[in-house]
């Protein structure tokens, strides 16, 4: 849990890098959403927002294509979600909301790195889905995240 504590902050740190402010209060109730989704509440990751755009990442250790699924499932539903109830974001940031974009953040380590093999699996699932997703890379070694092409 620690690590996915240090990947938000860094993936907060990507956003804010590109003036977008950082939404603390990232849980919704299920009363509050108005749909069945089986739990009490659903809890984002990181939400950054500017202007009249929300970027939802879902993130995950480490990059595999398993947990690459994990994070492809949850932002599928959060994707439904919100294209359904846009009113939940936007009375949580007080503004209008035109645009949500949504990505996949993955921990690249010495161990799990994103091959270009890997990519091209992740490019295919997407496409394959007709779901345009962006990815982030966490590269471990040198602290940094980026925003991969896919």
């Amino acid at each position: 849990m620690e690590k996915e504590k240090e990947i938000y902050r860094k993936v907060e740190a990507f956003l804010e890098k590109r003036s977008y402010k950082i939404l603390d209060k990232k849980r919704f109730l299920k009363n509050n959403i108005g749909i069945d989704i089986g739990q009490s509440y659903v809890e984002l990751d990181v939400v950054g927002y500017k202007d009249d755009v929300v970027w939802i990442i879902e993130c995950k250790v480490p990059c595999t294509i398993e947990q690459f699924g994990f994070a492809l499932g949850q932002l599928v539903c959060y994707k439904l979600l919100f294209d359904t109830k846009r009113d939940l974001l936007e009375q949580r940031i007080g503004r209008e909301v035109k645009t949500t974009k949504y990505s996949i953040a993955l921990l690249e380590t010495d161990k799990y790195p994103l091959t270009s093999g890997l990519l091209e699996t992740f490019k295919a699932i997407l496409s394959h889905n007709k779901l345009r997703f962006g990815l982030l890379k966490i590269n471990e070694r040198f602290n940094e995240v980026e925003e991969v092409s896919i």
